[in-house]
């Protein structure tokens, strides 16, 4: 089963770290349990495997894998690339970068979402401006495929970096995290409550016209012995389909065609009704999940989304996960789908076409129903004796206090079978350090039997890729996802790399993966966006 995020099986590419590191060369190990900052300088083999530890910190076996590292020898920067030059006001280290002498860890939960990339990419093909606040980059990063391998069990983890072309002495760093795949036809049944946005908001630019088309691409695609029912909600709430096994697609098919834009959007009523109708469905041995699709927008009953958050938070306790999927170009609400996933346990989407309604409920929404790692947090270390500072590059609202890491009272993310997650740093290492490892990722997540996991990988100054060129192309990927974030924001990394840059590193990037269509559609989007 491939790992891309539009052909594998769960459609997502989900949480991926990435880090600029500033030594010479970097090399990935890791470990089952030892402190890889005892020993410097050593590894356990010369490529990665897993490690992991039962909740109470003991060693336990594992069955994972880690992605194999890609390492480049030690020869410095390429000359192939044009470098900007700072200007000579600007400070040598940005705001933004943390001291590990004072604040060694960085912790977050895992997101597997990808709205925040398609919203940007429909805003850009509508001629629209694209709103900073809603640039998520770790969202930007998971859309696209990675070359994680997959882990036999639960989830892996893998670091790989690269030498950063505008900054030598700092390094892009990539920490991926992969779940293990599973086989759709072993799958448990799925009970789905489909909760459909039917205000009127959703007469404007064909959002109920998408929706349906999502929702008919979704009937096709279950199981005959899967579940589904439907929830309409307008200024209040109604069943429009009883649980139907998808066998009768004819009436499940009905239920669709008789959607309706009515008035006033009341989705507290909506979700309300739709988690009641999942519960009264919650079968011994079946997935139970709840789909919300709508624009967001809410302006009946609770209409923020502390108000719709805490029942949601609780059905998510208990099993029941939030899928939401967002539509509409225009009056739509970002937040509040971004964060209702998040509490729910899920996963948010954006629709922005009948092509990526396929691929998002053909093959994303059905392969996501298996969650291999629950309450998934991932804290990464950096040993202050080698490295400057450091920069995680999203995940602004997945922080995680440092000591709630291994409290498993705290939430985190869920990871469903065969999907990937990547993050970025920013690493600015010591000049004349010695040789060893300087960061350690770790990933801790509940398994499907309810035991606590650990897994963890960390890099060395052996084999990080002296420039982009030599790196993994998916790393390079990301280096160019997350320069188009910075600019979109007016990041720190603007003042350094022009515009031009961006573009460069684009093409090049597009000459290497030509066969990726997603990438030759990123290098038309940075063309039009990037001034």
């Amino acid at each position: 089963m491939t790992t891309t995020a539009h052909r594998r099986s769960t459609g997502l590419a989900a949480a991926a770290l990435v880090v600029a590191l500033a030594t010479a060369g970097c090399s990935a190990s890791s470990d089952g349990g030892s402190d890889p900052q005892q020993g410097r300088g050593t590894t356990s083999n010369g490529g990665t495997s897993n490690g992991a530890t039962g909740g109470n910190g003991s060693p336990r076996d594992s069955a994972g894998g880690t992605a194999p590292i890609q390492p480049g020898p030690n020869t410095g920067a390429s000359p192939e690339y044009s470098e900007p030059v700072a200007p000579d006001d600007v400070p040598r280290r940005w705001s933004g970068m943390t001291d590990p002498s004072t604040d060694p860890l960085s912790t977050f939960a895992l997101d597997i979402d990808t709205g925040s990339y398609t919203r940007f990419r429909d805003a850009v093909s509508q001629g629209h401006r694209v709103n900073p606040e809603e640039v998520r980059t770790e969202e930007f990063v998971n859309y696209f495929e990675q070359d994680y391998e997959a882990p036999r069990t639960g989830l892996g983890v893998s670091i790989d970096a690269a030498v950063l072309p505008f900054r030598p002495d700092h390094r892009l760093v990539r920490v991926g995290i992969r779940s293990a795949d599973v086989d759709e036809e072993t799958r448990r049944d799925a009970d789905l409550v489909l909760v459909v946005d039917c205000s009127g908001s959703m007469r404007e630019a064909g959002k109920m016209e998408t929706t349906k088309a999502a929702l008919r691409t979704l009937a096709t695609s279950l199981r005959p012995t899967d579940r589904v029912a439907m929830v309409c909600y307008s200024t209040q709430a109604r069943v429009a389909l009883r649980p139907t096994l998808v066998r009768d697609r004819g009436a499940l098919l009905g239920a669709i065609d008789e959607l309706t834009p009515q008035s006033s959007t009341n989705a507290e009523a909506g979700l309300a009704l739709g988690y009641d109708l999942a519960a009264s469905m919650r079968t011994e041995g079946r997935m139970t999940r709840v789909v919300l699709v709508s624009d967001g927008v809410a302006n009946v009953g609770s209409t923020s989304p502390e108000g719709i958050l805490e029942r949601i938070g609780e059905q998510a306790r208990s099993g029941i996960n939030l899928v939401s999927v967002g539509v509409g170009i225009e009056n739509y609400d970002d937040r509040l789908l971004e964060q209702l996933a998040d509490r729910g346990d899920g996963w948010h989407v954006y629709v922005d076409g009948a092509d990526e309604a396929a691929r998002v409920f053909a093959t994303g929404l059905t392969g996501s129903l298996v969650v291999t790692g629950r309450d998934a947090k991932a804290q990464v270390q950096f040993d202050p004796a080698l490295v400057a500072g450091y920069r995680l590059i999203g995940y602004e609202n997945r922080a995680v206090a440092d000591e709630q890491f291994r409290d498993d009272a705290v939430d985190g993310g869920e990871v469903f079978a065969g999907h990937a997650s990547t993050a970025l740093y920013e690493v600015e290492m010591r000049r004349g350090a010695p040789d060893g490892p300087f960061v350690v990722a770790t990933v801790r997540y509940r398994d499907q039997g309810g035991e606590t996991v650990e897994r963890r990988s960390w890099l060395d100054d052996e084999g990080c890729a002296p420039d982009l060129a030599e790196a993994s192309p998916r790393l390079h990927q990301d280096y160019v996802v997350a320069m188009l974030t910075d600019r979109l924001t007016q990041g720190p990394w603007s003042q350094w790399a022009s515009a031009e840059h961006l573009r460069a590193e684009t093409r090049r990037l597009q000459a290497v993966l030509e066969d990726d269509p997603d990438v030759t559609q990123l290098a038309d989007l940075v063309t039009r966006a990037v001034a």
